[in-house]
């Protein structure tokens, strides 16, 4: 036979074998039909595409089969099929391909190098990549359709939303687990020295452990800490916001199935990868350019790696990153090697119990906890924890939170780090671990530790009395020198004084005043001069006005060097308005988060006060949401986006800044929006901080909005951070139905909007309360309605008259971002600021059908 004849023959052969080739992109692969060179799978949403690919920065000779993200400007891989059998790329005849027995396989010519193994008799075989980036084989059709096989059972370097880290475990012994392999490197997608998954122990921590060197044991490489709620106790909260996190299972029972998953909190991709080098890192997807922004890393410290320092010391980081192991309180250095033993035995032993009266425990406040604790489930308070441990011999540390519970330990303590910022305000800052030790031992550390204090103490008060004294001769001399007219004769005019870290560094101008010295001390922003902003403002022209709020006007400005901004100007017959003007100044400084508005400085010169703020081009949410001729332009996508922005402040000024701070007067004028539509939450002159064991608070002078405060605030004056969820669950109804809640005092019935909306909702009609813009819409689908619905359902739970029954913001904003979960029933609102047919007679005869007694801004009410 000829050799070309052979040839065409062969190539006939592999064509009838692969099947028919799939179009350059489509969405399903069927049985019989091949994916080919460049031909490409795609998921529904165009997020996530399955083609062959050679690696970024590789040779370009290797191939391999691999979900990718579609819409990320650089090759970013999900999952590799044959990571450990590429194909040549020189080769023309390498496919992937759904045989007719259900089995997906990767082929260089006849040659099967990967497959998954499956084989059903249901047919009709289809492969598809679904949204989230899951690669599925199905088998049958319709009601008759079984899953053969997922992706995401058998990942490769990458958790992603949708993922589950399993653990299962029958009689302490391991069935099943879900593990993640590192890439070898960068260009290599064959499995590396490093793997992620649950503890075996079932103890519910990650673990990554390193392989060992020509095929030995594998080691501890890192560990999470254990697991409290939301949070793992060896990673600080305010590096990862860890809420999007679930655990499902009890690590306290032997038998059964523990996994992990991740909820996203809005429609960003995120993905957590487990480098070449051993580290995890965190990603989300930017919509707007395509690129990938690292949202959380493990950092690369030697403290961060598997007990550093051995047992029974803590590891911290010294000024260039190196790791400094000190002994535990009670231990000493080993005369031999790394780690500590203890100076002297504990008087407890099991032979004499009775003893055990002279431990006590020496505190280590701000840690990741040691390996190795064991649950005490039926101990509920830290004093019953430390009792518990007490009075057992076996027990030599223990460590009690609400998230945690009692932990205790038995053996040595291992891999503690101490966080260079100490104890947090919450869970992921630190947990405190209390170390048993002799009575005796105790006592002597504490005097030492007690002169230590005195001594300090001591040089601290010497200190500031000669700064005070120092700063008195100064204003002295300078008084003195003025009324002399020292200098020339001519007193210094106008300063702009910019503050920072508390050192003040003046700017001369040409002006008539100075800024006041006293109320600059207590800012840390820059000060502007009154000249400077009335130049910006165009002296403050009627209109560069952008606004009116209930202590003054709100200007648009134009600074020297081109940049707008937004200055509030106090009103000068406000007399409550510099206290509120100085709380906001002071306590805005302090926070940073994308989802408050930016504070740039401000001016405190005479009588003028004012706050100079980035300039909102689309204003405030109430100037487009209850405008009718601009309230199309809040899609859906837009409001929901608005609703998860708010949630994401609110969850920071509650739980994740170094504050805790209760807002108090949360409504849509006092959200602003940035010129893509991102929410930023404005206004922190009512705002009010809380302690960090602090749950509520009285006042006798309740201020903020009527129609958004909470029953038991305005009625009380009690608030809380439960106060900000009802105003939140009233900005989510006002955003859904796009009306005021002062506007519903018009209807039959005189209810306010979270009556209206119990009745329409507790009558299955939650549909006719969304917008009817909306409704609507040609883009408006069924996922929309379903998402509306679920937003008005949260907004119910958020309005329950009682403060205890709502839901906390991590929890809403975890249901908010998954569909998945079920939220409780709310209970009926009994509670409703309504107004009287008699007042809606007055204000139409008044005609001012704008106005109601539902929407007033209160300052001077006395709580009962």
């Amino acid at each position: 036979m000829p050799r070309a004849t052979s040839k065409a023959l062969a190539l006939l052969i592999f064509l009838l074998y692969v099947g028919v080739h799939v179009d350059a992109a489509t969405t399903t692969l069927s049985q019989g039909q091949s994916l080919v060179g460049n031909a490409t799978l795609y998921s529904s949403n165009g997020a996530f595409l399955l083609s062959f690919f050679t690696p970024r920065g590789g040779d370009g000779s290797r191939m391999y089969l691999g979900v990718q993200y579609a819409k990320a400007v650089e090759q970013t891989v999900q999952w590799v099929a044959n990571r450990d059998a590429p194909v040549s790329a020189a080769a023309s005849s390498y496919s992937a391909t759904v045989t007719e027995s259900g089995d997906l396989q990767v082929l260089e010519g006849q040659r099967v190098v990967w497959r998954t193994g499956t084989s059903s008799s249901a047919g009709n075989f289809t492969l598809t990549v679904e949204d989230n980036g899951n690669l599925v084989l199905n088998g049958g059709s319709d009601s008759q359709a079984v899953q053969l096989w997922q992706s995401f059972d058998y990942p490769t370097d990458t958790f992603v939303p949708g993922m589950r880290i399993t653990l299962e475990r029958q009689n302490d012994d391991v069935v099943a687990q879900t593990l993640f392999k590192s890439w070898r490197s960068p260009d290599d997608p064959a499995p590396g020295n490093f793997t992620l998954g649950q503890d075996p122990l079932g103890s519910a921590q990650l673990y990554i452990w390193r392989s060992g060197q020509d095929g030995g044991e594998n080691t501890t490489f890192w560990r999470s800490g254990q697991w409290a709620n939301n949070n793992f106790v060896g990673i600080p909260w305010r590096a990862l916001n860890l809420y999007g996190f679930q655990l499902s299972g009890d690590p306290s029972k032997s038998n059964g199935v523990m996994s992990y998953t991740f909820n996203t909190f809005n429609s960003s991709l995120y993905r957590f990868v487990l480098q070449p080098n051993g580290t995890e890192t965190s990603f989300m997807l930017l919509d707007a350019t395509g690129d990938w922004e690292v949202v959380w890393s493990q950092p690369s410290i030697p403290c961060h790696d598997y007990n550093v320092c051995g047992q029974n010391a803590q590891c911290s980081s010294g000024d260039h990153g190196q790791a400094v192991c000190t002994c535990l309180e009670g231990f000493e250095q080993k005369s031999e090697g790394v780690g500590c033993v203890r100076r002297a035995q504990l008087t407890c032993s099991e032979r004499n119990v009775s003893m055990s009266s002279g431990d006590d425990f020496a505190e280590l406040s701000g840690v990741k906890l040691p390996n190795y604790a064991a649950w005490e489930w039926t101990v509920s308070s830290a004093d019953s924890c430390r009792r518990w441990c007490l009075a057992n011999c076996t027990c030599d540390a223990y460590s009690y939170s609400s998230g945690t519970g009692c932990l205790t330990w038995s053996q040595e303590l291992v891999d503690i780090y101490r966080f260079p910022t100490g104890p947090g305000p919450g869970p992921g800052e630190g947990y405190d671990l209390y170390i048993k030790v002799p009575a005796s031992l105790l006592d002597s550390g504490s005097k030492r530790r007690r002169w230590t204090k005195v001594i300090v103490s001591v040089v601290i008060v010497v200190a500031f009395v000669l700064a005070a004294c120092g700063f008195l001769l100064c204003k002295c001399s300078r008084r003195i020198r003025d009324k002399l007219g020292v200098g020339g004769g001519k007193k210094k005019t106008g300063a702009s004084l910019m503050l920072h870290s508390g050192r003040e560094a003046k700017k001369e101008f040409s002006g008539p005043s100075q800024p006041d010295h006293e109320d600059a001390e207590n800012s840390e922003l820059p000060l502007f001069a009154l000249e400077t902003l009335a130049v910006a403002t165009g002296g403050f022209r009627e209109s560069n006005k952008l606004g009116e709020g209930g202590f003054g006007l709100v200007y648009k400005g134009t600074l020297p060097g081109g940049e707008e901004v937004a200055v509030k100007r106090l009103s000068k017959s406000s007399g409550q308005g510099s206290e509120e003007f100085k709380n906001e100044v002071i306590l805005i400084s302090k926070l940073q988060h994308r989802n408050l508005v930016r504070i740039l400085g401000c001016c405190i010169q005479g009588d003028e006060k004012m706050l100079v703020y980035e300039y909102m081009p689309n204003k405030s949410l109430d100037a487009i949401l209850f405008d009718p001729a601009r309230r199309g332009l809040l899609d859906w996508k837009t409001r929901l986006h608005i609703i998860e922005g708010i949630a994401r402040g609110l969850l920071y000024l509650h739980r994740d800044s170094r504050l805790r701070v209760v807002h108090r007067d949360l409504k849509a004028s006092n959200i602003l929006l940035d010129r893509d539509m991102n929410p930023k939450i404005s206004d922190f002159g009512m705002a009010r901080i809380f302690g960090g064991d602090q749950n509520q608070e009285n006042t006798n002078r309740v201020v903020g909005t009527l129609g958004y405060m909470s029953p038991e605030y305005a009625m009380e004056g009690l608030f809380s951070v439960r106060s900000d969820m009802y105003s939140f669950g009233i900005l989510i109804l006002e955003i859904i139905t796009g009306q005021k809640n002062s506007s519903f005092h018009h209807m039959e019935g005189s209810i306010n909007i979270v009556g209206y909306a119990w009745q329409m909702w507790n009558a299955d009609k939650g549909e006719q309360l969304i917008d009817p813009l909306i409704r609507a819409s040609s883009s408006a689908s069924a996922s929309a309605s379903r998402e509306a619905l679920r937003c008005i359902h949260m907004a119910l739970l958020c309005v329950q008259d009682h403060a205890g029954d709502r839901p906390d913001i991590p929890y809403v904003v975890l249901a908010l971002g998954s569909d998945s979960s079920l939220l409780p029933m709310p209970r009926p609102p009994t509670f409703t600021l309504q107004c009287t047919s008699s007042d809606r007679d007055t204000f139409r005869e008044r005609g001012d059908e704008s106005y109601s007694a539902c929407d007033l801004t209160v300052t001077m009410l006395q709580g009962r």
